[in-house]
């Protein structure tokens, strides 16, 4: 991996819940191929600091190759995270960030198989890089259980909806909503996964949330070289994707709320 960090201008910011917006940055044609990356992958930001200095934090991709996306992370505010809420609060359109190529594990070997996806909260954004990258270059079907507090904390909702629509059979969306059902228990994860237990798992969330899900693949006998797992830790964890902004005006105004589509019972 390259270490170096390069200025890269946020060319739009986006709002995709109250507490979360997706930064799109213009990559230069001379460092495209620096920034050339697979879906799932991250990529490391320096956020400056005044009395303890900068800091690096990594944001995962939710833009894909395989489409005509520019390079985009979405970041979720953290109420603690020094990252997220700088983000949020000082990057606004034609700001600079200084960005790390990306790099990362989180990625299929191929788009054409069947997969699994289980995320929670903003670990959507890496699964997002996957999936609409799989459903433009690969022939595979995908089923997505997406767990959220309530309606209005789910990122994508409308975009994942829509890439639903046009792919009815190969894209099946499923939501858990903290709201009605409580937070995800290992016998509820058993029992939405099983019916696909000989597909590839990508599973992106919380700690808490990725291992309840890990337990609950292997009650179903899914092989652990067949489930991917992407943890988002707090700062001062080993690191890894934290999820980010807040109030920009420059940003979008919100997407309107529209009631999900796919509400698990």
């Amino acid at each position: 991996m390259n270490e170096s960090f390069h200025a890269l201008r946020v060319a739009e910011v986006i709002v995709e819940t109250e507490d979360a917006r997706s930064l799109v940055f213009d990559v230069p044609d001379d460092l495209a191929e620096e920034f050339r990356y697979r879906p799932g992958q991250f990529v490391t930001l320096r956020i400056p600091g005044a009395e303890h200095g900068p800091v690096t934090r990594c944001y995962s991709l939710s833009s894909s190759p395989h489409t005509a996306d520019p390079l985009m992370v979405t970041v979720k505010r953290m109420p603690a995270g020094r990252g997220s809420n700088w983000l949020l609060d000082s990057v606004r359109v034609g700001s600079t960030v200084y960005v790390q190529p990306p790099t990362g594990r989180f990625t299929p070997a191929s788009l054409d198989g069947d997969f699994l996806f289980l995320a929670a909260g903003s670990g959507i954004t890496p699964v997002m890089s996957i999936v609409k990258s799989a459903l433009a270059a690969g022939s595979g079907r995908l089923t997505l259980l997406y767990a959220n507090r309530d309606e209005r904390s789910v990122i994508f909702s409308e975009q994942l909806a829509g890439l639903a629509a046009a792919h009815p059979d190969r894209f099946t969306v499923r939501h858990w909503l903290e709201s009605r059902q409580g937070l995800p228990d290992a016998a509820g994860l058993r029992t939405l996964a099983a019916p696909f237990r000989d597909r590839d798992a990508f599973v992106c969330g919380p700690e808490p949330f990725v291992a309840g899900v890990v337990d609950a693949l292997a009650a179903l006998g899914v092989p652990s070289e067949r489930t991917h797992l992407e943890h988002f830790r707090p700062p001062n964890g080993t690191a890894g994707p934290e999820p980010s902004p807040g109030g920009d005006p420059s940003a979008r105004t919100p997407r309107p709320d529209r009631r999900l589509q796919l509400l698990l019972p």
